[in-house]
């Protein structure tokens, strides 16, 4: 997009891009290079790390554990030893122990082979992997509660007693990293994995509005040519975003620069205009951002795509299962993709993610739209879909 008027690069507006600089979160970011800074120091001596980065949605969470496993990585080969973070996202990479564990050791040692390893065997496989390799790891768990929520497997139990694989030598596992928005998640834990998952709690609350404003002008600068936002619709898209029902999820600000700069230049204009924010901001579902369709797996996202597709067919706020295996298997056959069999799990786990709503067991439509607000909200949802699958063929190269 070199030669937009409007956009410098856009991908800074992305929730896959982790800027190197994350104001407001300085105090969070210094725990835990504290919580750290001893297994840094001697990591042959130390024991291994748990803690908690607990805050709603949209509070940097995220972001902030990335830039400090990168701040780990760098810290350690500055010191001698080398370092891989790993970050697990149990709503992107699934709610079952095998494919997390498979994902993780895949991100250490790719060459290994999995198929035939249990989830035992593969923690196993890990610690052997760094051991012989004379490497360590720190581990982040995005999603915690969505897992426990979803599984009744003792992932919680597996990774807190790491250390126990190596009783008698150090510990290749500097430390883990749980995520969640709140800590409603330890009402499922046993009273074993409480206790191994310690008190260590970093707390991330909502951004306010002027907190939001600093955030998003570093990202105007990056994302944007210059002159192209002024404070006017900066000012009012901090201010929405701080505002309920939106209550500081900087992700859907960072949606709203976005779009707004898209429509700005498809209509022609040099500069993103407050009428052009004030737009998307009317037809913006705050519970479907782009960060929820750029992490979802490519199946639900064409599920998703093949439900919009039939509520507009039908012209209803509900439609059927058999309405969105239709329209699923149209997009597919559209894109040269292979259809999954079976799309009830797909649209279960939209469900639990708060994005699909079932009003009854034949009837299923997108959480938080009412009626009148349908068509304008599903042309938005259109429109991240289109990207998120772009996106992701652009990485893979494996869709038509």
């Amino acid at each position: 997009m070199s030669s937009s008027l409007i956009f410098k690069d856009p991908s800074k507006l992305s929730p896959r891009y982790v800027p190197r600089i994350l104001p407001h979160r300085e105090k969070q970011m210094s725990l835990l290079q504290s919580i750290f800074r001893s297994v840094l120091e001697d990591p042959q001596q130390g024991y291994m790390r748990v803690c908690q980065l607990i805050g709603p949605v949209g509070t940097g969470k995220t972001s902030t554990a990335l830039r400090f496993g990168r701040i780990v990585e760098e810290e350690a080969e500055r010191r001698g030893f080398r370092v891989k973070h790993v970050y697990l996202n149990c709503k992107l990479e699934g709610a079952r122990r095998f494919v997390l564990y498979r994902s993780m050791l895949n991100k250490v040692a790719s060459g290994i082979a999995t198929r035939s390893l249990s989830p035992e065997e593969m923690l196993n496989r890990l610690i052997q992997y760094l051991e012989e390799n004379d490497e360590y790891v720190l581990i982040t768990v995005d999603e915690i509660g969505y897992f426990l929520t979803s599984s009744k497997e003792h992932l919680v139990y597996d990774l807190t007693r790491l250390n126990e694989l190596t009783l008698g030598r150090p510990s290749r596992v500097l430390g883990l990293i749980f995520i969640d928005r709140s800590l409603a998640f330890h009402e499922m834990l046993e009273e074993s994995e409480k206790s191994t998952l310690g008190r260590i709690i970093i707390d991330f609350p909502r951004y306010t509005s002027e907190q939001i404003k600093d955030i998003l002008r570093f990202r105007v600068e990056e994302a944007f040519n210059p002159g192209r936002v002024d404070e006017e619709v900066l000012t009012y898209v901090s201010d929405v975003t701080a505002m309920p029902p939106i209550n500081g999820d900087l992700r859907v600000g960072l949606d709203l620069l976005l779009y707004a700069g898209i429509l700005a230049e498809r209509e022609g204009y040099s500069s993103v205009l407050l009428d052009h924010v004030r737009r998307v901001h009317g037809d913006t579902n705050p519970r479907i951002t782009s960060e929820d369709i750029l992490y979802m797996d490519p199946d639900e996202r064409l599920i998703l795509w093949g439900l919009i597709r039939a509520l507009r067919l039908k012209k209803a706020a509900y439609v059927s299962l058999k309405d969105i295996r239709l329209e699923y298997s149209v997009i597919c056959e559209e894109r040269g993709v292979k259809p999954v069999e079976e799309i009830e799990g797909y649209i279960q786990d939209l469900i639990n993610r708060g994005i699909v709503e079932m009003k009854s067991l034949t009837e299923f439509g997108v959480a938080g739209v009412s009626t009148e607000d349908l068509e304008r909200f599903l042309d938005m949802i259109v429109e991240k879909l289109k990207r998120g699958v772009d996106e992701f063929k652009e990485e893979t190269g494996c869709m038509g």
